[in-house]
């Protein structure tokens, strides 16, 4: 059965205070109400029952300040896309210039000297 996520209920609570103040184990308790160890130790903590630090921290964003730069990409993607370009036709126009194909010479002379 997978584990139950998001808020407790209240019959969830009320069942975590029972089995706390009847000692069971952390272990039992989370067995019983099928939530986790963490989840368990975090809501105790957070009844104050358990002293402890809730993990993981929740940092609270002070100010809602929204800084959104309007920059323009376009001259930096047109930039990158000649280049690319530049590079793309010379490899048409002269096949030497490939990558792939001084590979694949490559690997055909070594076939042909020991192979």
């Amino acid at each position: 059965m997978r584990r139950r996520v998001g808020r407790y209920t209240k019959q969830e609570t009320a069942e975590l205070l029972r089995l706390y103040e009847e000692d069971y184990s952390i272990y039992k308790i989370c067995r019983t109400i099928n939530r986790s160890q963490k989840s368990i130790r975090n809501n105790l903590i957070r009844l104050g029952k358990m002293k402890g630090e809730i993990t993981p921290r929740r940092y609270v964003v002070q100010g809602n300040d929204v800084v959104i730069e309007n920059q323009n990409y376009f001259f930096q993607y047109f930039k990158y896309f000649s280049i690319l370009s530049f590079l793309v036709f010379g490899m048409i126009v002269n096949p030497h210039l490939n990558p792939l194909t001084i590979i694949a010479s490559y690997i055909k002379n070594i076939y042909y000297l020991f192979g």
